[in-house]
């Protein structure tokens, strides 16, 4: 599905706050970079419609890559080395193609470390399932900040990407923030 100007139609991001409630919904990631292989639970294995087991030990990057839509994965990967060869965060909407052709949106937000020499060694993060769910008021403000964000890699202005994806994880926090039980926020 396309949006305006031939781009991808946007996210549901009426899901995030759902999907950042949901305890299935948002799946943890370790990837070693030197070695090019990632790490993952279990939901993150059902997102991206891999063996659990071959997750937990450890999977190829690549075959992680194949399973992001054709569209998403060239723009998925320049983003993702980008951060590694600089040691930084990213915060990337983007769709999952399954093998059944079900496409699911996620926002996978990560920061990788560089060694004392300079070179990356390791990235962690989180994938958060994106489709379905009840929308929230800070929603608009993440569908412009990914709007601002894509703008911005037209521009590749490195400070302009990280006040971008600072200003999407903020509104990320706050969405979650906002859904976790009221005891968690005294």
């Amino acid at each position: 599905m396309r949006g305006r100007g031939g781009r991808p139609a946007e996210p549901p991001l009426g899901g995030l706050a759902a999907a950042c409630a949901a305890q299935d919904a948002v799946a943890t990631w370790q990837w070693d970079i030197e070695r090019d292989v990632l790490r993952g639970d279990d939901r993150l294995a059902a997102l991206y419609g891999l063996d659990p087991a071959c997750l937990r030990t450890g999977t190829p990057v690549p075959l992680l890559l194949d399973r992001i839509h054709p569209d998403d994965r060239g723009g998925v990967r320049a983003r993702i080395r980008q951060a590694a060869a600089e040691g930084g965060s990213y915060v990337l909407p983007y769709r999952l193609l399954s093998r059944d052709g079900t496409i699911r949106w996620v926002l996978s937000c990560g920061r990788c470390t560089l060694d004392a020499s300079g070179r990356p060694i390791e990235g962690r993060g989180v994938v958060i399932d994106l489709t379905g769910g009840q929308a929230h008021p800070l929603e608009r403000a993440a569908e412009h900040g990914i709007a601002v964000r894509r703008a911005v890699d037209d521009w590749h202005d490195p400070f302009l990407h990280r006040l971008a994806d600072m200003l999407l994880l903020e509104i990320g926090r706050s969405l979650a923030a906002d859904q976790a039980p009221s005891a968690w926020k005294n």
